[in-house]
């Protein structure tokens, strides 16, 4: 596992999903919102083809969305291997091959995970005279929770969960540890560039 594959699978836990066609064709999808078009075009296509040594182009997708969708096998191949073929939601958990990895490969994966599903935030708050930064995730999986705590915890940084309706929360908080994110995990993003730095 190098840091391209570990970011690659941070971002189909966040915003991916393998299924078969009812021709039984294995289908695998990358899609964000429109104003994710230059993360697509300007990272996402050259990470897959750095990868797998082929070129994908994004394209905008129906129900106003932006992003990849392929049938070509080495990376459905690649992604099944670590992932479940159908609904994910609920099962998505953080592969064991990526705990058993270096440091940056345990960035690489949270970066991914980070640009296509989780957020950044600034909270007002009257005691102090900055915006309180807040980086969070929402998943639907517990074990997705529990893993994603592990790996944050294990870097070294802070963090809370709870439980809205049918999701589960975790929130990294501070400035401490926005400095952490800042020069550990980062983001390729540009909707959270913008905020981080």
């Amino acid at each position: 596992m190098n840091e391209l594959q570990a970011e690659l699978l941070g971002m189909h836990a966040g915003d991916g999903t393998l299924y078969r066609t009812n021709s039984n064709c294995l289908v695998w999808e990358l899609r964000g919102g429109l104003v994710e078009r230059d993360y697509y075009i300007r990272f996402v296509d050259k990470l897959l083809a750095s990868i797998f040594g082929t070129s994908f182009k994004s394209k905008y997708r129906s129900g106003g969305s932006f992003g990849i969708q392929t049938s070509k096998r080495e990376i459905t191949g690649f992604i099944a291997g670590f992932f479940p073929i159908g609904e994910k939601s609920s099962r998505v958990r953080i592969p064991p091959i990526i705990f058993d990895s270096s440091e940056s490969v345990k960035r690489a994966f949270l970066r991914g995970y980070f640009d296509t599903d989780g957020c950044i935030r600034f909270d007002r708050q009257p005691r102090l005279s900055y915006p309180y930064p807040k980086i969070e995730f929402s998943t639907a999986s517990a074990g997705m929770l529990r893993d994603v705590v592990a790996l944050i915890e294990e870097l070294g940084m802070g963090c809370h969960t709870w439980k809205s309706r049918n999701y589960h929360k975790v929130c990294i908080p501070g400035k401490k540890n926005l400095i952490k994110w800042r020069s550990m995990v980062s983001s390729n993003n540009p909707k959270h560039l913008n905020k981080l730095y």
